[in-house]
């Protein structure tokens, strides 16, 4: 466990950890083959599409401790996803690779009622820890451990806690409208499926009909409302769509389908996170042959009169990480913000988890945290603003700190193999040879990341592109040919012999 007391030294031992950093605007002598590469770096940032775009670009040589491309690289700019690089190493810091988080199942001690003992006489309390990685399998699970030992029936309520996290399901400057879909599914103690259903659409037998829909799981309790119909291939309709307004509870499904199409599968949020995860598990009780008498009801798990029945474990850290860096998990992202906000302040929110993000990276990076802001943690909001330098010196600290490198450099994604950069520097010159981290959305798009040149040397960097108009092809194309352009950067000039 990391102890925040002695941040003050803990922050001086770190800047002079540090120290090989050159201050800003100390110009290096540069090779003709540097200017070369100099110049071509700025061709590519004059491009006609690139024209009112606000572009920040650091680089930072490992071997040398030399920054060697500096563009707008202290400017505060919107990282999208990049931000998570950030969170990554913060909770590496200090959870480590193999901490976990975990959903109990809880019962009263004293659970018999006269002289049957299959009865539990009181509530039975599901505790929700946080798991972003919560299953439908996991709750079969639980369920299947509890008749295991013996319980039939239970003649209190099924309690919900969902304390382990505050109340608050969105972030700070997360898109209202946006809230219906997998990227921006509510944050709560309770993350069953990604706090998402699968929705599966079929047109109807006849032209006119309504369109038949199913929700998995089917114990979800998804409202619907579902106002799509059946169309023949000779007339026209609007398209199909499925969506839930701001935070209404209502899903509605609705447009056309073409009579004899194939199944639409679209995956939508649940606009109630505790209930869907408790009538989940419901359903799996009664699966499992039992009974709740007294239904559904939220509160708090008494601390000292319960006993642990059974224990469903996400995955350790190191692999959640893996999945908010290489898949661009945002339900992860902040799911670790608020475990870090109770592990280091005791409260699972976005204020107290932040704050915890700004301390560890003071700590480990050196970073002046009023000098940045993070308003959430997988970079959905445009609230968030960070410069490339910072990007940099955080990724450059987790290289060469071992107990965080090994699990943040295997988390990144690789070029033209894996994660969100699987499609992306697939030639055979690139592919391989960059692990990274992309950020996109509207207006922004950005990569920060590590490459090894073509002559070895390791290098760190950070790419943010914010304010342009339309597709964001034409930017990540200037993106990736300035990443190629890295891979060829020369190497340092070797030291002359007297």
């Amino acid at each position: 466990m990391h102890r925040f007391a002695a941040i003050p030294v803990l922050l001086a031992l770190v800047v002079a950890a540090c120290a090989p950093v050159p201050p800003v605007g100390l110009a290096p002598v540069r090779t003709p083959s540097e200017e070369a590469i100099e110049e071509r770096i700025d061709a590519i940032l004059a491009r006609p599409e690139l024209a009112p775009t606000n572009v920040g670009f650091a680089v930072w040589s490992l071997d040398r401790n030399a920054w060697l491309v500096e563009r707008n690289a202290d400017k505060l700019f919107v990282p999208a996803s990049t931000a998570k690089l950030l969170l990554a190493v913060a909770t590496l810091h200090t959870f480590g690779p193999a901490a976990a988080f975990k959903t109990l199942l809880l019962a009263d001690r004293e659970r018999s009622l006269a002289r049957d003992d299959s009865v539990l006489a009181s509530n039975l309390y599901l505790v929700g820890g946080g798991n972003p990685d919560l299953s439908t399998g996991d709750l079969m699970d639980l369920a299947e451990r509890l008749r295991a030992i013996g319980i039939r029936h239970v003649q209190g309520n099924l309690v919900l806690d969902a304390t382990h996290f505050d109340s608050t399901a969105f972030g700070p400057g997360w898109m209202w409208d946006e809230t219906a879909y997998p990227y921006s599914a509510r944050v709560n103690a309770f993350m069953l499926n990604g706090n998402t259903v699968r929705i599966t659409i079929r047109p109807g037998k006849t032209v006119g009909d309504t369109v038949r829909v199913a929700v998995s799981p089917r114990s979800a309790g998804l409202p619907l409302a579902v106002n799509a119909t059946t169309r023949s291939d000779t007339t026209s309709g609007p398209p199909l769509w499925v969506t839930r307004a701001g935070d209404l509870p209502v899903t509605v499904v609705g447009g056309s389908m073409l009579i004899g199409s194939s199944p639409v599968v679209v995956t939508r949020t649940v606009p109630d996170a505790a209930a869907y995860a408790g009538s989940v598990f419901l359903d799996a009780l009664a699966s499992v042959g039992m009974s709740v008498e007294g239904g559904l009801a939220f509160g708090v798990a008494p601390d000292d009169s319960a006993q642990v029945v059974a224990v469903a474990s996400s995955a350790p850290t190191d692999l959640l990480v893996r999945r908010l860096l290489k898949e661009s998990d945002n339900l992860v992202g902040e799911t670790l913000v608020k475990q870090l906000g109770r592990r280091v302040n005791g409260e699972g929110s976005w204020p107290a988890g932040l704050s915890a993000v700004r301390r560890s990276l003071a700590a480990f990076a050196g970073l002046d945290s009023t000098a940045y802001c993070l308003a959430d943690g997988s970079g959905l909001s445009r609230y968030t603003q960070v410069s490339p330098r910072m990007i940099v010196r955080v990724i450059a600290r987790a290289c060469d700190e071992f107990t965080v490198a090994p699990e943040f450099l295997s988390a990144l994604a690789i070029a033209g193999v894996d994660g969100t950069l699987a499609r992306r520097l697939t030639d055979g010159d690139v592919a391989g040879y960059v692990r990274g981290k992309t950020g996109s959305m509207s207006s922004v798009s950005s990569l920060s990341g590590v490459l090894v040149t073509k002559a070895g040397e390791r290098l760190t960097f950070s790419l943010i592109m914010n304010g342009f108009v339309g597709s964001s092809a034409q930017v990540r194309g200037a993106q990736d040919d300035l990443v190629r352009l890295l891979r060829r950067y020369p190497p340092p000039r070797k030291a002359s012999s007297r």
